[in-house]
């Protein structure tokens, strides 16, 4: 099946410098999540199988590769970054009262920015201070990134520690040519 659905940034490309160390910005917005968001929503991850007890803002790897962020102790969101999304939504049959199925495939854009200066660079961008000694693995923090709603999450991506950044997928195209202009500083001169 062709999925129907376009990246917000399918005009742009992405920095795929190599050298070690270098920071690099991914597109994932075609990767498949969705979330649940309710009163009853923990519950209906348990009867799911899936963690139940996340504290707010944290994020989590599951052992098939996924994730689970908490943004409350009523919405989480389940990543799969290396599975591209289908052209349909994905359908909770299963949920009961109180849960309610949430869409952010549309809504929002899926960054992932990786190499070891993305705190420092981050911090031109964002008053969160990102360093890991502040801001450990597994943590969630819903900020502002050049003036723009953002959600990062610090988790690992391939063996590697990365921040996912979630932006309204109306103010992505800002956001990226943002996030580039702050990265030529570091990719330059480290």
């Amino acid at each position: 099946m062709t999925s129907n659905l376009v990246s917000p940034l399918r005009c742009l490309t992405s920095n795929d410098d190599d050298r070690s160390g270098s920071l690099k910005l991914r597109d994932l917005s075609l990767a498949t999540r969705s979330g649940v968001r309710g009163v009853h929503a923990s519950q209906w991850l348990k009867s799911e199988s899936l963690p139940h007890e996340l504290q707010p803002n944290t994020i989590e790897a599951l052992p098939d590769h996924r994730l689970l962020m908490a943004l409350s102790t009523r919405e989480f969101w389940l990543l799969d970054p290396d599975n591209p999304s289908g052209d349909t939504e994905p359908t909770f049959e299963r949920t009961k009262p109180g849960v309610w199925p949430l869409y952010n495939q549309n809504s929002h854009a899926w960054l992932v920015l990786s190499g070891e200066p993305r705190a420092d660079m981050l911090a031109k961008l964002c008053g969160v201070d990102l360093r890991s000694k502040a801001f450990p693995l597994g943590t969630v923090a819903q900020t502002q990134m050049a003036l723009v709603s953002t959600i990062i999450a610090h988790h690992l991506w391939r063996g590697e520690p990365v921040f996912s950044l979630f932006i309204d997928q109306s103010l992505t195209d800002f956001a990226w040519e943002a996030l580039q202009d702050a990265m030529a500083e570091f990719n330059t001169t480290r």
